[in-house]
């Protein structure tokens, strides 16, 4: 925790609040820079797969207006992928629904794995920061917490949104050039979002029983795709990212080995100590 401001011997309170104000405000513009730092190296992917989207949008009939409109509101790379390729073959509402729904339900899982994290505070203070919470920033916000680092909520809006103002305008980039660019594949674009994701599950490839968790999220994923070419048509794509998803998720609760006490004391005492979500005092 920063320490706080020392306050001259002879200051009175009203001096000695305001000085302490100050340098919370610092500390907090401080973190939103360091959230933002933490950013410039996702940004690599970031823009090129947004910029990817605003093309597929216009590629399937939406308008720039629309494809950003749909990035403003949504938020979420897989899911929009998805719904703009079926906005092009006429099928009904509830099925892209349904298809954003099951993709999405992830960050249900990503907001319940961070609830620690986001306990101590308000729900008006938690709603904008579930709209933000994208993989990437799940993805450093738990790295964090799992090294015992405080939650800071200015540097987690510092990262997030840093990420959303640049697939923001990715996706205005693509969407303004997408006619440039006949088929992405010609160019291996559509990998990007593969390889997005590659890179958030190998940021945790030092953690306990990663691999076998890997393994049977991935095979179960695989067969779930498949499935329908065996007759259980009721399976099949998007649901083999939310059953992948379930599945790992069961391995590691099968796998992990209980924590004691301590590091759990510990990591309460880190974020109730997160200059965050305290208020500033007046040291003597």
């Amino acid at each position: 925790m920063t320490a706080l401001h020392q306050c001259p011997l002879l200051a009175s309170p009203a001096l000695c609040t305001a000085m302490n104000v100050l340098n919370s405000q610092s500390t907090t513009l401080t973190d939103f820079r360091r959230g933002a730092a933490l950013s410039l190296p996702l940004l690599a992917a970031i823009v090129p797969l947004s910029a990817l989207f605003g093309a597929v949008a216009i590629g399937n009939g939406l308008t720039p207006f629309d494809a950003v409109l749909m990035s403003m509101l949504l938020f979420a790379g897989a899911s929009q992928f998805v719904a703009v390729d079926l906005f092009g073959q006429d099928v009904p509402a509830w099925s892209i629904l349904l298809s954003v729904l099951a993709l999405n339900f992830r960050h249900v899982l990503y907001s319940a794995a961070l609830t620690p994290v986001f306990r101590p505070l308000k729900w008006s203070a938690k709603l904008p920061l579930f709209a933000l919470l994208v993989d990437p920033v799940f993805a450093i916000t738990e790295k964090r917490t799992a090294e015992g680092k405080a939650f800071s909520v200015p540097l987690y809006l510092g990262l997030a949104l840093s990420l959303y103002a640049m697939w923001q305008l990715g996706t205005f980039l693509g969407a303004v050039s997408g006619s440039l660019i006949e088929d992405p594949r010609t160019f291996a674009l559509d990998m990007f979002l593969p390889i997005y994701f590659l890179t958030i599950v190998m940021s945790f490839r030092t953690r306990p029983n990663w691999a076998p968790t890997v393994l049977v999220s991935g095979l179960l994923s695989i067969l779930v795709y498949y499935a329908p070419q065996f007759g259980l048509t009721f399976l099949g794509p998007p649901w083999h990212i939310t059953i992948g998803a379930i599945g790992g998720i069961v391995t590691a609760v099968l796998l992990a080995t209980p924590k004691g006490p301590g590091r759990s004391a510990e990591r309460a005492a880190d974020h109730a100590a997160s200059p965050a979500l305290q208020p500033a005092k007046c040291s003597s």
